[in-house]
């Protein structure tokens, strides 16, 4: 259950329900089955059959070459130029040829990132570039309003804002954790889009290009078939437990299109796949097991989600009842070294069933209100406190819960903060979830100051917020709002954008309204600013408050009335 009635939570102080109890040696730093994992990770590039080669661990995800009377066909090109440099260094020792077309199997970052490395100075439209049909949406979805807190999320889950060691990041179950640099802003975007089936031969190479999805709909698959060598992309095989969802709530991802192209997968019966993730299968044996397994597992937790779902018993219950199916947990290429599988179970089922999955959802306190009342009913801070320390080494899971609630009672309670940051390390260092441990760790180094988000993506927000019309910039304000002062509010702000168009900014009924200037509104104020300053409140590199008075928003009002006004509006913005 989510909530916890008051008597069954002191019930459960001396027991480990709900809990994984730690036994390891209070000297581990990272769980030994994570490390022989990762070890097993070795970078290359890999030659499959007489013309193919797939660059495999050398950065956070695969891609490949594959070889041609008089050229190099490329098939993604990695998230950031050095590894797929290194990767391409290693082809030159195989052929000296030119690259003639690149296929990108989706428009995620990290499939595109690095080609800038293999195609340096080169005229976009030069070579044909393919890719599948309706790709912008995938580039659009991944700078949509939620970008940041997506990067955020992406960024501690593949633990790139922390050190690599073993105080560290060790990796991420599917490949190394990769190291920031610039990459491509998509200078060499698709100029063939693919949405059927298409057959083509590129200088002497038949291929086959179809959609497959995979983590997004925009997907391709590439075949080649006289070869029997396949390269899936961001679908299954991940050579893990199959990341069907994703802690970081990816709305998109489809479990049962995922499964449809597990099942084609093993219609096509390749003898080799490269994956976008993973390790590169090579052994037909292999890959019959592992996508038939795969394909169970997918259909295990679609089918037990809507069994819970549907028999009004909620997630909690089904994490409680039920295991992995015992061909499933026993494989080694089947591990959660990437997501836990209770996450995706969970991810799935608020999909499903929204947040309401239980008794209590409709008596529910807010986590503030629970913890107001159950800390006194445990004895008070103190005890609660001397509770949680107790439990750091033996039940760290249940210590953050126990701190967490000090701090819900009192944020600056920092002697519970730090309380907490220890259970969450020590986590870290036992769990076999690779993300789990990168967002663990990275969560206490944001809260003590050692990682800085806003810096950290500042550049690749204001880039894509640079490809926004006016209108969808100033929008963009709307969710910095802080609704809880504009109580009874009604302001306007004639804004006129010097490298754009004039725009209302109205604060009514507490949201912000972004119109065409009304000439017969009344407004408080005119402003003066270009969209560098709009750009830069948005990747809060300052406050609309730090424009004004910095002088980087003219105003043209110079009375006390105007001023207060600039100042009550400008206060009600994050």
């Amino acid at each position: 259950m989510k909530q916890y009635l008051v008597a069954t939570i002191i019930s459960l102080l001396t027991s480990n329900a709900f809990s994984e109890v730690v036994t390891a040696p209070t000297d581990q730093r990272v769980n030994p089955k994570v490390l022989a994992h990762q070890a097993t990770l070795v970078p290359g590039l890999k030659k499959l059959g007489s013309r193919v080669f797939g660059a495999e661990f050398m950065g956070y995800s695969n891609f490949g070459f594959i070889e041609t009377d008089n050229g190099v066909i490329v098939v993604d090109a990695g998230w950031f130029p050095t590894p797929t440099a290194n990767a391409f260094a290693l082809l030159r020792e195989h052929t000296d040829k030119p690259v003639i077309a690149v296929i990108y199997t989706h428009l995620h970052l990290d499939h595109y990132g690095g080609i800038q490395a293999i195609l340096p100075g080169n005229n976009p439209g030069a070579i044909p570039i393919y890719g599948p049909a309706d790709w912008e949406d995938t580039v659009a979805m991944g700078q949509s309003v939620t970008h940041k807190a997506t990067l955020r999320r992406a960024f501690m889950q593949m633990g790139i804002p922390i050190p690599e060691g073993l105080e560290g990041t060790v990796g991420n179950g599917i490949g190394p954790s990769p190291r920031l640099e610039r990459n491509d802003a998509l200078t060499y975007p698709p100029t063939v889009e693919v949405s059927g089936k298409l057959a083509l031969s590129i200088d002497g190479v038949d291929l086959e290009l179809f959609p497959a999805e995979g983590d997004v709909p925009e997907h391709l698959w590439v075949w080649l078939p006289e070869d029997r060598i396949l390269f899936s992309g961001d679908s299954p095989p991940h050579g893990v437990f199959p990341a069907v969802e994703t802690a970081r709530f990816e709305i998109g991802r489809d479990p049962n299109k995922m499964m449809a192209s597990v099942q084609k997968t093993i219609d096509l019966d390749p003898i080799a796949i490269v994956p976008g993730h993973s390790s590169i299968i090579s052994d037909h044996r292999e890959i019959r097991e592992l996508m038939t397994l795969t394909r169970d597992t997918i259909q295990f937790l679609i089918d037990q989600v809507d069994r819970f779902y549907l028999s009004n018993r909620s997630v909690d219950d089904l994490l409680n009842t039920l295991n992995l199916p015992p061909a499933i947990a026993d494989h080694p290429k089947l591990q959660p070294y990437y997501h836990r599988w209770e996450w995706m179970m969970q991810q799935r089922f608020t999909k499903r069933a929204g947040f309401i999955d239980d008794w209590m959802d409709y008596l529910t306190h807010n986590a503030y209100q629970e913890a107001a009342r159950l800390v006194p009913a445990l004895g008070g801070r103190d005890k609660v406190l001397e509770m949680a320390k107790t439990k750091v080494a033996t039940d760290p899971q249940w210590a953050a819960r126990l701190a967490t609630y000090l701090i819900l009672s009192d944020e600056g309670d920092n002697e519970a903060r730090q309380v907490r940051q220890q259970a969450s390390v020590r986590f870290a260092q036992v769990t076999t979830s690779t993300n789990q441990r990168n967002y663990l760790l990275g969560l206490v180094a944001e809260e003590n100051g050692d990682i800085d988000f806003d810096s950290m993506l500042r550049g690749p927000i204001a880039g894509s917020l640079n490809r926004l019309d006016d209108a969808e910039l100033l929008n963009r304000l709307r969710n910095r709002v802080i609704a809880e002062r504009a109580n009874h509010v009604d302001i306007t702000v004639r804004l006129d954008l010097t490298d754009g168009d004039a725009y209302d900014l109205r604060i009514i009924n507490n949201v912000l309204r972004v119109t065409w200037p009304d000439e017969e509104r009344v407004v408080a104020s005119h402003w003066q600013t270009d969209k560098a300053t709009i750009i830069a409140v948005l990747t809060d590199e300052l406050t609309l408050a730090d424009a004004l008075r910095s002088g980087r928003i003219a105003t043209s009002d110079s009375t006390r009335d105007s001023a207060r006004q600039n100042r009550i509006f400008a206060g009600l913005f994050e």
